[in-house]
C-alpha cells in the first residue's frame, strides 16, 4: 500500500508567502516559519481550544476574528497577525486576566518567570484601567493537578471561571462591565 502524498497549501501570513501542510492550523504554520502569534492557552500535546483568545487573528475577505490554534489553513489564504484591531483586542483581553484574579507582579512570586507577565509587556500593557476584582477564592482541589496548574494555564483547563466584573469566561469571550456580580443564571 502506498502512502497518499500530502497536499501543500500556499498562503500568505504577515505579508510572507509560507507552504503549509492540509490540516495544519494558521498558529503551527506561523510558528514553523518563526511568526509571533501570541497564545497563553496553547500547550504542545494537547488538543487546541481557543481558550485565551489571544492567537486571533484576521482573514482576508472575513470580519471575523479567528483563532489561529483552530482555524486552518486553506489555499491563497491571507493572514495579518498583528493589527491595530487584533492589538486592541489583546490588550483587552489581558486587561481582563489581570483584574480578574489580582495579578500585581511587583508582589508576585513569579515575578520575572510569568508567562502572563512576558505578554503583558510584549503587549505594552503598563496599567490596569478596570478595577482588580480582589475576590477571596477558596482554592479548587476538585481536579487532580489544580494545585500544580500555572495560573496562567487555569484558562486552558476552565478552572479559570467565577462571577463578576470584568469576567473572561471558560471560552475566554464572555466579558461584563456592568458591575452586577451574579452569574447569567442568577440573573434569569
Amino acid at each position: 500500500m502506498t502512502e497518499a502524498p500530502f497536499e501543500v497549501k500556499t498562503l500568505e501570513i504577515d505579508g510572507q508567502e509560507v507552504s503549509a501542510r492540509r490540516g495544519q492550523t494558521i498558529l503551527e504554520v506561523a510558528r514553523e516559519n518563526d511568526i509571533n502569534i501570541p497564545t497563553l492557552c496553547h500547550m504542545e500535546g494537547l488538543s487546541n481550544v481557543g481558550a485565551c483568545r489571544l492567537c486571533l487573528v484576521e482573514i482576508k475577505g472575513s470580519n471575523k476574528l479567528l483563532p489561529a490554534c483552530v482555524a486552518t489553513v486553506s489555499e491563497g489564504m491571507v493572514v495579518s497577525t498583528n493589527t491595530e484591531r487584533l492589538q486592541r483586542h489583546r490588550h483587552n483581553i489581558l486587561e481582563l486576566l489581570f483584574a480578574e484574579r489580582n495579578h500585581v507582579c511587583s508582589v508576585c512570586v513569579s515575578n520575572g518567570h510569568c508567562e502572563l507577565q512576558a505578554m503583558a509587556q510584549e503587549q505594552d500593557l503598563t496599567h490596569v484601567r478596570l478595577p482588580y476584582r480582589n475576590p477571596d477564592l477558596p482554592v479548587d482541589a476538585s481536579h487532580e493537578r489544580s494545585q500544580s496548574l500555572h495560573p496562567v494555564h487555569a484558562v486552558r483547563t476552565g478552572l479559570w471561571r467565577d462571577r463578576g466584573r470584568a469576567r473572561l469566561g471558560r471560552d475566554g469571550t464572555r466579558h461584563r462591565f456592568d458591575g452586577d456580580h451574579r452569574s447569567p443564571r442568577e440573573l434569569g
